[in-house]
């Protein structure tokens, strides 16, 4: 009897021991093997804005200096800015109604820095000795643009109807104020000596600022340039953690199938952000496209 009981022990011991080794078993089954790693895509990730902004083709119309001999030292004229651009814009509504030039800060102040310049300078040219143009003036000020144009007229108008009559009347100067893409101006007008005479000098700026197209959001762009050094860090890190896999080494403490699921959670992080960083330049791209589109169409 005592030796069945024993044989029942050993029996029950032996059947522990495999139950044991089963559960064992069991728990390495649900440790993914170095087969299982996850795999990444790096199609996933564009990795360089494939729209670039087009660069801004700052264009200037600039028609020759207007001189108008017949009045020139001739009556005592008065001219006044805001009454040049009033009289500037109804010519404008009434030559295909074009919608009225709006009076710009920035050009107000970069007409006057013309006028000035060509007083101080004794010189009656789009372009001063310098070699300073409108285009130049409008940056001073910052006065960021796609368009730019100057008008200059030199005698003594009757008045600013007199001063507005003689631009329309000449192709250059009339194609100014009558420019479909101009949405500003500014005016400055003042009398000084000149070549040793009393004479006014006016300058009208127009302008198409840059802020009428759509913004595109540099934040963005930032982000994902931030995302591209993330993404190719986090490639160095798995690809090191790919190949001690491979050797089968142990790191930093870590089991081998601690390793396993470190290099798979680092994987999924890694796609995860490659398809937002893909989405974050899809967005960026179509903004540029907006963009470059508006630039086309004024200019």
């Amino acid at each position: 009897m005592k030796s069945i009981y024993k044989i029942l022990i050993v029996f029950s011991f032996i059947l522990s021991l495999y139950a044991a080794r089963g559960d064992i078993m069991m728990v390495i089954n649900k440790i993914p093997s170095v087969n299982r790693v996850i795999s990444y895509n790096k199609s996933q990730f564009i990795k360089l804005v494939e729209t670039e902004v087009v660069p801004i083709v700052k264009k200037s119309e600039i028609p020759g200096p207007l001189r108008v001999v017949s009045d020139y030292l001739k009556g005592n004229t008065s001219l006044d800015k805001n009454n040049v651009i009033k009289i500037t814009n109804k010519y404008r509504k009434e030559n295909g109604n074009l919608g009225a030039l709006v009076d710009s800060p920035k050009l107000d102040l970069s007409a006057q820095k013309k006028l000035k310049d060509m007083f101080d300078g004794q010189y009656f040219e789009h372009v001063s000795p310098s070699g300073l143009s409108v285009g130049d003036l409008g940056g001073q000020v910052g006065y960021e643009y796609i368009l730019i144009g100057e008008n200059l007229a030199l005698g003594n108008f009757k008045n600013d109807l007199g001063l507005v009559d003689a631009w329309m009347a000449s192709p250059g100067h009339r194609a100014n104020i009558l420019n479909t893409h101009y949405t500003e101006i500014g005016v400055a007008v003042g009398k000084g000596k000149y070549e040793g005479k009393n004479v006014w000098i006016a300058v009208q700026h127009f302008g198409t600022p840059k802020s009428i197209c759509p913004e595109i959001d540099q934040s963005l762009r930032n982000t994902i340039e931030m995302n591209r050094i993330k993404i190719k860090n986090m490639e160095n890190d798995f690809n090191i953690r790919k190949s001690n896999l491979d050797l089968k080494s142990i790191i930093e403490g870590n089991t081998y199938f601690e390793q396993i699921n470190k290099y798979n959670n680092l994987i999924e992080v890694y796609n995860k952000l490659s398809a937002d960083t893909k989405q974050e330049v899809d967005d960026y791209n179509v903004q540029i496209a907006e963009f470059n589109l508006c630039l086309a169409n004024n200019q």
